[in-house]
């Protein structure tokens, strides 16, 4: 019989780390924490109304990773040679977009990291890979999000405008920002944690070169909540490079493939932390697309 226990970042060599806390039957992993109460509760936030954008923008020229692709071409065929060039005259333009799903502001859904082949609750990528679409841990099969957000700024609490490339944030960190800001991190929440990185999204060689992130520590402090997502204004979540050299990415092995907790990645944060907001309505729907190992999001914050 194997050995039994949570995953120590050693891959294969690892005790068995499923079934997943919600049943071994579950796909749906931390969405399981988004309920009617707990939206009902988020309704509440909103003061003034205002709504915040916390997708950076996408273009060719933003920052992403040599392999994963953002083209556009714009039709212009139907107004060159106009539909109807009697009567109305409706010329109009379309565009063919080609989009990797983990470029910009992107969710995380949990067929995209596994841990030697097997993802969420244990299940080998032979169960659910095929060349064209994956068979389970779509984006089309997850709810949206209306929750409470929490914003913890990690950068300002440390009196940074950005943290440094490598920054490892630790538990002592995420519990000082809750004190700092007189916020608590509860069950479906979606955490948004502030590194200041994403201030060099127009610069696309810093960006894509580390980054400031969580540790092994931080990403279990964040998974004891039972949060529905964190995301970060980074690329990665992670600190990169990364606290250990032989255990790469074991951040999102834990979140993603052990505990089924989403990820959003690219966030732009700094409006909120401009202006202090801590807590506040997250509003955020996956594409309804099947098969994908995550999807763009454009997630938005109610002030």
């Amino acid at each position: 019989m194997a050995e039994t226990g949570p995953y120590d970042g050693r891959g294969a060599a690892s005790p068995q780390w499923w079934p997943s806390r919600y049943g071994p039957d579950d796909t749906a992993g931390s969405a399981n924490e988004l309920t009617p109460e707990r939206t009902l509760r988020a309704l509440t936030i909103p003061r003034t109304g205002e709504v915040v954008q916390l997708a950076q923008p996408l273009s060719p020229e933003a920052p992403f990773y040599q392999g994963r692709v953002f083209e556009q071409r714009i039709l212009a065929h139907k107004t060159l040679q106009p539909i109807a060039p009697e009567g109305s005259a409706v010329t109009t333009f379309e565009e063919i977009v080609t989009l990797g799903f983990q470029v910009g502001t992107h969710l995380d859904c949990l067929g995209h990291v596994g841990i030697a082949g097997r993802h969420y609750n244990g299940t080998h990528f032979s169960e659910f890979f095929s060349p064209k679409a994956l068979t389970r841990f779509g984006p089309s099969e997850l709810p949206a999000w209306v929750v409470r957000g929490v914003l913890l700024d990690i950068a300002g609490l440390l009196g940074a405008e950005t943290l440094s490339r490598g920054f490892v944030i630790t538990p002592e960190h995420l519990d000082a920002a809750c004190e700092a800001q007189d916020v608590t991190v509860s069950d479906g929440d979606a955490l948004v944690l502030n590194t200041g990185w994403g201030l060099h999204w127009g610069d696309p060689e810093t960006f894509n070169d580390g980054q400031p992130g969580i540790g092994w520590e931080a990403a279990h402090w964040i998974s004891e909540r039972r949060v529905s997502v964190v995301g970060a204004d980074n690329w990665g979540l992670e600190a990169v490079p990364f606290e250990d050299p032989e255990r790469q990415f074991v951040g999102h092995q834990h979140l993603l493939a052990e505990t089924g907790t989403f990820i959003v990645e690219n966030l732009r944060t700094q409006e909120l932390v401009e202006r202090g907001v801590a807590t506040f309505l997250w509003m955020m729907s996956p594409l309804n697309v099947a098969g994908s190992s995550g999807s763009p999001v454009a997630p938005i914050a109610v002030i």
